[in-house]
């Protein structure tokens, strides 16, 4: 039973597949839970790229990652495609969270895990946690 609960949209405005390397498992043979935090970064830098941006700077604010929950469904092996769909949702004056999907589609689809990563806006020039630019929430939450 899930000690955690993630509530994620069923349409996610952005989607990359990852192979599960061989260096991505841990001594369970499967993939590790450090590595699959690497995905979700990976995914989530991949979509601010295609929209040119980056989480160092994105409308004149950086991304600072202050939380995290994955709710692990199925173990990933070697050799497996991940298609991992990230947006956002949450949205407060500071902050938001990237919410993922990931899912094995050589079996079925079947969820191999959710997550969502919690998100300020931040000023690393000043070190300051500062309000979401309208334009950024615009152009994340379509």
């Amino acid at each position: 039973m899930a000690r955690i609960k993630l509530d994620i949209p069923d349409n996610l405005p952005f989607s990359t597949e990852i192979s599960i390397r061989i260096t991505d498992l841990n001594y369970g043979n499967h993939l590790g839970n450090d590595r699959l935090l690497a995905y979700l970064q990976e995914a989530r830098v991949q979509w601010l790229d295609s929209l040119h941006l980056s989480e160092l700077e994105a409308f004149g604010v950086g991304f600072l990652q202050v939380d995290s929950a994955i709710l692990y469904k199925a173990e990933g092996f070697f050799g497996d495609r991940v298609f991992v769909q990230v947006g956002t949702t949450d949205w407060t004056r500071k902050s938001w969270d990237f919410v993922y999907r990931l899912s094995l589609p050589d079996k079925g689809d079947q969820i191999l895990a959710l997550a969502k990563t919690g998100m300020v806006a931040f000023n690393y020039d000043t070190r300051k946690v500062v309000d979401v630019p309208d334009a950024l929430k615009a152009i994340l939450s379509t």
